[in-house]
């Protein structure tokens, strides 16, 4: 009998596989929770490298408490948003490092064989980097001259030596670092149809003004009064009807002679790190349109300004032309006029209020813009 029930192999198949089974579900089990604890673990981290990164990057003026506060808030933001398990977490400041740890209890994702939750710990550094960032501002002023904007042209003549003082103290009360190195040049623009200086436009043979008088970029501060001179050197007048030539202004401007990046800045031994082109235009008026034929017959017409709206945005977004990352164009007046549309889809394109704001309160209103755009230390993870 013995013999006989040992060569049976009827149910042998089914009663190997039974206790098999017992291995290959522990060993599948043990396979999924670990592949997703190892890809829960994996996002805390990342989350926690970015919470890092939060604290340690900000205003200089923040203390330690700030950039606590702003880390921990990342952290369990972007845990909830992913829907992760919440976790205990803490953040310390030493020695300019922000420090980020976490520890989140993890449920298995399978529980066939359940071996209880487990903890997941990351953690994360961040250095404010010592070395300051060396900026660069270049301002490129256009000023509608027309006959109504003597009180802007008053206004900008009574800031024009003390802008670059004004500006960084302006920086500084948002938090902001100084910059190392400014220039400013002034354009004023009127309108190319009508105003041809001695030899006037038919029919409006009373205007006299000049449809565009520049300068060359001048260095602040060292050069104030020569700034103070060639803006007080122009009165409002001209323009004859309403639409002057307000984009031409914006193409002298745009094709200004910027500082370049990785250039050395003058009296020193650092090079720009980054530089800041800012195109800044008052006016009350509408723009006359790209092309606009009248302009281009006047016999005085800029023959490098683009000849369609296609090819002046290309050549706004040429690195050649204007660095791509800084440029800014801020305007003070209509912004919302039909006219200005173009400039307004123009990368870096702000309004900076009416024209009124631009008048009274110009350096601050020029501050809060640059303030979107402008970074402060550079920051590293540590670890």
């Amino acid at each position: 009998m013995l013999a006989t029930f040992w060569n049976d192999k009827r149910g042998a198949t089914a009663m190997v596989m039974s206790l098999a089974l017992v291995p290959i579900v522990a060993t599948f089990t043990v396979a999924v929770n670990y592949s997703d604890a190892a890809q829960k673990r994996s996002n805390y981290q990342v989350i926690a490298d970015a919470a890092a990164l939060s604290g340690a990057t900000a205003s200089t003026t923040d203390d330690d408490d700030a950039r606590k506060a702003r880390a921990k808030t990342w952290f369990e933001t972007q845990v909830e948003a992913q829907h992760l398990q919440p976790a205990s977490i803490s953040v310390e400041v030493k020695s300019g490092i922000v420090t980020v740890s976490a520890t989140a209890k993890v449920k298995p994702m399978v529980a066939m064989v359940d071996f209880g939750a487990h903890d997941i710990f990351v953690t994360a550094s961040a250095a404010i980097s010592q070395e300051t960032i060396r900026r660069v501002l270049d301002v490129a002023m256009c000023i509608d001259a027309t006959g109504s904007m003597q009180n802007t042209i008053n206004s900008v003549k009574a800031r024009a030596k003390s802008f670059s003082d004004d500006l960084n103290n302006a920086l500084s009360a948002r938090g902001l670092e100084k910059f190392d190195y400014t220039r400013i040049r002034a354009v004023y623009y009127r309108d190319f149809a009508v105003d041809k200086g001695p030899v006037y436009y038919p029919g409006w043979g009373w205007y006299g003004g000049k449809a565009m008088v520049k300068s060359d970029f001048m260095e602040m501060p060292s050069k104030k009064d020569e700034l103070y001179t060639f803006i007080a050197s122009e009165s409002a007048t001209g323009g004859g009807d309403l639409p002057e030539s307000g984009y031409e202004c914006i193409h002298e401007g745009m094709t200004s002679k910027w500082f370049s990046k990785g250039a050395e800045i003058p009296g020193t031994s650092y090079k720009a790190d980054e530089v800041y082109p800012v195109i800044v235009l008052w006016t009350d008026a509408a723009a006359l349109p790209v092309p606009h034929a009248n302009s281009v017959n006047s016999g005085q017409y800029p023959p490098e300004m683009p000849q369609s709206e296609t090819a002046f945005k290309n050549k706004w977004n040429s690195p050649g032309i204007i660095d791509q990352k800084n440029r800014l164009l801020v305007q003070f007046g209509p912004c919302n006029d039909s006219s200005w549309t173009m400039a307004r889809g123009l990368s870096g394109y702000m309004c900076g209020g009416s024209l009124n704001d631009g008048n009274t309160n110009m350096i601050n209103k020029i501050a809060d813009v640059m303030k979107v755009r402008y970074q402060n230390r550079l920051t590293r993870l540590t670890k």
